[in-house]
């Protein structure tokens, strides 16, 4: 399977509401989409917009998950579904090392 050549660095998106602030970054400036929200309610928009800067956590659950179902890629793929929603949970190991 190639190599995904997607701009790298945590995708987030912009403040709410998308209506107004429609960005998706990678890092801290890097700006990699924009949200059209022309003809959406606000749900819909904001939806949209988690979904865009989930992307890149889904795809790599998604190839860690076809390399093998472990309880560390299953958190992982967990944690890309939430995001999509708009819910961050943080990962297990983040959480333990902040502690």
């Amino acid at each position: 399977m190639s190599k995904a050549n997607y701009t790298r660095g945590g995708w987030h998106r912009n403040i709410k509401p998308a209506s107004k602030y429609p960005v998706i970054f990678a890092g801290r400036n890097t700006h990699v989409a924009q949200v059209i929200t022309r003809g959406l309610g606000d749900d819909e928009a904001e939806a949209n917009a988690d979904l865009i800067a989930a992307a890149p956590a889904l795809y790599e659950a998604l190839e860690a998950l076809r390399n093998g179902a472990t309880p560390e890629t299953l958190e992982k793929a967990d944690i890309a579904l939430l995001r999509a929603v708009g819910i961050y949970k943080q990962p297990d190991h983040e959480r333990e090392a902040a502690a």
